[in-house]
């Protein structure tokens, strides 16, 4: 069945269908939305939700263990990641909880792991494959205070519809859309649950919440937290798209060295003496790689754009020459930023090799930043023969 169809009827049943109620009105026979969603629009797909009989552990009516919902996986592996021998086979998303909100309100996915199957195995027409297929075993591992895992034979469908899966064996929370957490997802929700808006692990704030593990810069953004260079906008989020000023990228390379220190300098008028990054400022100053925006200004709640990013790089390292090929369009043979630019390019210092500009003046994200520090750290280990 093609996506398209897919995200056509998931579009329609989103408007009139809650996860609760459809699970509350299903059958004991499941029956992948992927696979059927012409059925799924005529009337509610049937779903098989394993109950694990909580009362042979001895638990409360009220126990975690008894609740209709699958466990976290990091709770079970420590990672907020599908485990090995799983797969996301579909999502959901909430609005209201506030976990993900930066700068507004921004709604929280909850992406199922599924058991992929044997070799051997027949799939059927459900997109679920037999009891047999999978070494999934129904139980709440940790006692009535963690929820059920590897019970539901179920699966939403949007992603992977390709792959035949088996039991749900836990959830991961992402604060990023499916389908940039997994290219392989589809965009639009198949139902929704306000009702889990609240729930939630300590595990699940121990990393961002924000980094597709996939993207070009979750080693860099974790290399960076690491290393102590950031924190991120929260705990758990690091803003990955937001953008980084002056004032900021002064106090990213300031820590990369280690926090050196030197007195607060008076030379800028518009950096204060207590301001945050007012040592990371004048250490730039003393090290020359910054004169100011002006002779008394710094500038320092103003962007820094790519080319000054590169800029600044560059005269950390010592202004070496560079002598790579220039492919860009727009950099002219005479731009300012461009001996630093061919020393980055000759070092792999970059985020944009498939990008045929390379906009000067656009203002880099924290995500970009995070790659470009991280590449500059790898070149300069891979310089004195220290392995990354």
């Amino acid at each position: 069945m093609s996506r398209k169809l897919v995200e056509r009827v998931s579009r329609v049943v989103e408007r009139r269908a809650g996860r609760r109620g459809f699970l509350r009105k299903s059958a004991m026979a499941a029956t992948a939305v992927a696979v059927a969603p012409v059925a799924y629009a005529i009337r509610p797909t049937t779903a098989e939700a394993a109950i694990v009989h909580c009362q042979r552990n001895r638990c409360r009516p009220n126990a975690l263990c008894c609740d209709p919902y699958s466990e976290f996986c990091c709770k079970l592996t420590g990672e907020n990641l599908c485990p090995p021998g799983t797969i996301v086979a579909g999502w959901w998303k909430v609005d209201g909880s506030g976990f993900c909100d930066l700068n507004g309100p921004s709604p929280r996915y909850y992406l199922d792991c599924n058991f992929t199957c044997h070799e051997s195995c027949r799939c059927r027409s459900s997109g679920l494959c037999g009891p047999g297929c999978t070494p999934a075993f129904c139980d709440c591992r940790g006692g009535c205070d963690v929820r059920k895992s590897e019970c539901a034979r179920f699966r939403y469908g949007q992603c992977n519809q390709d792959v035949c899966v088996g039991p749900l064996k836990c959830r991961i929370v992402t604060c990023v859309p499916p389908w940039t957490w997994d290219p392989a997802c589809a965009t639009s929700p198949v139902l929704y649950d306000p009702g889990t808006r609240w729930h939630d692990r300590p595990c699940l704030h121990d990393d961002f919440n924000d980094i597709p593990p996939k993207a070009y810069y979750a080693s860099a953004v974790k290399w960076m937290a690491d290393e102590g260079i950031t924190t991120g906008m929260k705990d758990d989020l690091f803003g990955p798209d937001e953008l980084v000023n002056r004032g900021q990228f002064a106090t990213f390379l300031w820590r990369y060295e280690g926090r050196p220190q030197v007195e607060p300098s008076n030379e800028f008028e518009d950096v204060a003496a207590d301001a945050f990054y007012s040592q990371a400022v004048a250490w730039m100053v003393e090290q020359r790689i910054t004169t100011g925006r002006t002779l008394d200004r710094f500038d320092p709640n103003s962007d820094v754009s790519r080319a000054e990013s590169i800029v600044f790089l560059h005269r950390l390292a010592g202004e070496p020459p560079g002598s790579a090929m220039i492919d860009f369009s727009d950099v002219g043979s005479d731009a300012w930023y461009r001996d630093a630019l061919a020393w980055a390019l000759e070092h792999n210092i970059d985020w944009w090799a498939e990008h045929s500009n390379f906009n000067a003046e656009e203002p880099a994200t924290r995500a970009e930043v995070a790659a470009l520090l991280h590449g500059y750290d790898l070149r300069d280990r891979a310089s004195l023969g220290v392995a990354p």
